[in-house]
């Protein structure tokens, strides 16, 4: 941390190590605020597909790109709240704003789930629009929130005795707390939503009320960088000065962007200061290795939409009068992260240190990346054998909430290895692109580069609603052959898409492997 940085940190914060009681209300208002607000997230998510396509009368592949576009449009608005947190108001005053537009947004969505499912003959399309218009809503909220909460969250350990070591651990905890809230989203709330959807969507609705008030208590306590203008914005002028630049900047030089270093105004005076041009340098860096996350979101996305379709086809009964919500199974992708993450911070990555191994921040996302290809050739051997059963005739019908599925006899715990598999690559590429965004992020872009890689999520999940349609597209005008994804999945093959997915995969993690090596990392990082 520089002379410049330290000035804008708060007095009360830079010029003494924080007490006790700071660092533990700091992490519990911030922390406590991001479990009720994923859990107000995955609430809707548990069961959206159901409310889609039972309530809503909704076709089977509409609803699966209506939710992948959703929330590919969650994780697209977090450019808003990224730039107007380092353009304008700062972390603290745009997670405050959009966590009150969120609060809205459940309320809205709760109202729109109880008129539509009180009324005697069905969801009306005035239903439909409350309920789209509080989706859109929500994203707008959680956008906002997620660009800039992670990021507020590791400022609070900038006077921390070892910043790098607390934020590291900041984020295996953060993401922790983000799958605690999802554990009861998928058991609890999901029950709930079953019985009856709107007290269900209520219930978020009201503990998204106290994530605000949770963190507004902490205020007189947090870190709080002020903003530092439109990074985004000085990053275009950067980039146009460097392609339009005099031929005496194109001879001095030494790299592309450095030609804006010596761009002056009409007075003479230099546009840029050296560490401007540098910060901009440091994005170019990055945002290569950002691009290969599109991919990875593209194949976890599976997870709350195609792996939800063919739950419903699998035998969901633990007792001839007691079957599990088809949403429970993302419950296994909860637990191996909640387990794993103590795991990977106290037991592997310090016994990886101790015998010398570099297991670094690029090396864990790899890993990541091919453990989630195990995923999705789980999920397409699985569908091999329920198709198998179901063409000899191994079925039954099965009943959730109004609408009936001819399900295999084959029990809906064969998805545990898929859903592990993906909560086993979070560990180690979600919380490690995190930490990677934020570690090598220059410092007055931190909230617009962890805006970025949140929009690759959200353009992960547009490219998965768009693969839906294209395969569906040209399957279903090849001559003989099936349409891979129907209505009723039993008529279609939903194992050659988990395997082309795998494909797609493979080819992302070849080519990541060749760029991630020619990667200069901003900040020397030890074990790399």
């Amino acid at each position: 941390m520089n002379g410049r940085e330290s000035t804008q940190l708060l007095p009360s914060a830079v010029r003494k190590e924080p007490s006790k009681s700071d660092v533990v209300i700091r992490s519990v208002c911030i922390l406590g605020s991001e479990f009720c607000e994923r859990l107000a997230f995955y609430s809707i998510l548990a069961n959206l597909q159901l409310f889609l396509t039972d309530t809503l009368h909704v076709g089977t592949g509409a609803a699966n790109s209506i939710i992948l576009g959703w929330t590919g449009t969650c994780y697209i608005t977090p450019v808003i709240g990224g730039w107007l947190a380092d353009a304008k108001l700062g972390r603290y005053k745009s997670i405050l704003a959009f966590i009150i537009v969120y609060v809205i947004g459940m309320f809205l969505l709760a109202l729109g789930a109880l008129l539509s499912t009180e009324t005697k003959n069905g969801a009306t399309p005035f239903h439909v629009v409350i309920v789209v218009a509080s989706l859109v809503v929500i994203a707008i909220g959680t956008g906002g929130i997620k660009s800039n909460v992670s990021t507020f969250g590791a400022d609070q350990f900038l006077d921390a005795k070892n910043p790098q070591k607390a934020k590291q651990s900041f984020f295996n905890w953060f993401y922790f707390f983000i799958n605690l809230g999802a554990l009861f989203s998928f058991t609890v709330l999901a029950y709930i939503q079953e019985w009856n959807l709107g007290i269900g969507l209520a219930i978020p609705a009201g503990i998204m009320l106290i994530s605000s008030i949770m963190f507004f208590s902490g205020t007189k306590r947090y870190i709080r960088l002020p903003p530092e203008g439109s990074a985004v914005w000085r990053s275009v002028r950067i980039v146009y000065h460097s392609i339009f630049a005099s031929n005496e900047a194109k001879l001095n030089a030494s790299q592309f962007l450095d030609r804006a270093k010596y761009a002056r105004d009409s007075n003479g005076l230099t546009l840029f200061s050296a560490i401007q041009v540098e910060d901009v340098k440091a994005l170019a860096n990055i945002l290569p290795i950002m691009l290969f996350f599109i991919v990875y979101w593209t194949l976890y996305s599976q997870m709350s939409s195609v792996f939800y379709t063919q739950g419903l086809y699998l035998d969901l009964r633990i007792t001839e009068s007691f079957s599990i919500p088809v949403a429970f199974l993302n419950l296994f992708d909860t637990v191996f992260i909640l387990g794993l993450v103590p795991v990977f911070e106290r037991v592997i990555y310090p016994a990886l240190d101790s015998k010398g191994i570099k297991f670094g921040m690029l090396k864990r996302i790899g890993t990541g990346f091919i453990i989630i290809i195990f995923a999705m050739i789980s999920a397409a051997f699985v569908e091999i054998y329920r198709l198998y059963l179901v063409n000899n005739g191994d079925t039954f019908i099965q009943t959730i909430g109004k609408a009936k599925y001819e399900a295999a006899t084959l029990s809906v715990f064969v998805q545990i290895p898929q859903f592990a598999l993906i909560g086993t690559s979070e560990v180690l590429t979600s919380i490690t692109g995190l930490e990677f965004a934020y570690d090598q992020a220059p410092d007055s872009m931190k909230s617009t580069i962890m805006a970025i890689l949140l929009v690759t999520t959200g353009l992960g999940n547009y490219l998965g609603g768009a693969i839906v349609i294209i395969v569906n597209i040209i399957s279903s005008n090849i001559p003989g052959a099936e349409t891979w994804i129907q209505n009723n999945i039993n008529l279609g093959h939903l194992d050659y898409y988990f395997f082309l997915l795998a494909l797609l995969g493979a080819i992302n993690l070849l080519i990541y492997v060749v760029v991630s090596r020619r990667y200069q990392y901003r900040i020397e990082e030890k074990d790399e």
